[in-house]
């Protein structure tokens, strides 16, 4: 089994000051434009911060997406990002991370694709503990902590810049 998987991070909003501790994450974990192949970084690649674009690396190795999450978000706490990397294998999970500066921040295993699988068996706990809440209660609370429901959102939002907020 291989020990690297592609990894991806996206950037949709970084006041100018946070730009170059931005790209120099993204360089330092060896993302690009062109994922990864020959010739990537270029001048130019390394000058601009492209925003809404997907810089990526087919073979990072594992765990690579916990290191650049932590380092996005302690270089760089005003910039909205999502990243995730995927799973080594088909049965496996891959890593989901967002961070919307003033809405949160959200983790959850993924699938190659990015989207967040949220447990069951956790869904169904979080549900048996908070009886007493209402549906509306519990999506405030214990809910949105287990399904990101304001980060992911929020991200979706940046994605579809025609979504009613």
């Amino acid at each position: 089994m291989s020990s690297q998987s592609p990894l991806q991070v996206i950037v949709y909003d970084s006041p100018e000051h946070e730009h170059l501790a931005v790209r120099r994450a993204i360089e330092s974990f060896e993302l690009a434009t062109d994922w990864g192949l020959p010739g990537g970084l270029t001048e130019t690649t390394q000058a601009t911060l492209h925003l809404g674009q997907a810089y990526g690396n087919h073979s990072a190795p594992l765990g690579t997406s916990d290191g650049l999450a932590a380092r996005l978000r302690a270089d760089a706490p005003d910039t909205t990002f999502l990243l995730w990397q995927d799973p080594y294998f088909e049965e496996a999970d891959g890593h989901y991370a967002a961070h919307v500066p003033g809405v949160g921040d959200f983790e959850s295993s993924c699938n190659a694709n990015g989207t967040p699988h949220i447990a069951l068996f956790g869904l169904v706990a979080s549900l048996r503990e908070a009886p007493a809440l209402t549906t509306e209660q519990w999506l405030a609370g214990p809910g949105e902590t287990l399904l990101g429901t304001r980060v992911r959102k929020a991200i979706d939002d940046y994605e579809r810049p025609d979504a009613v907020a």
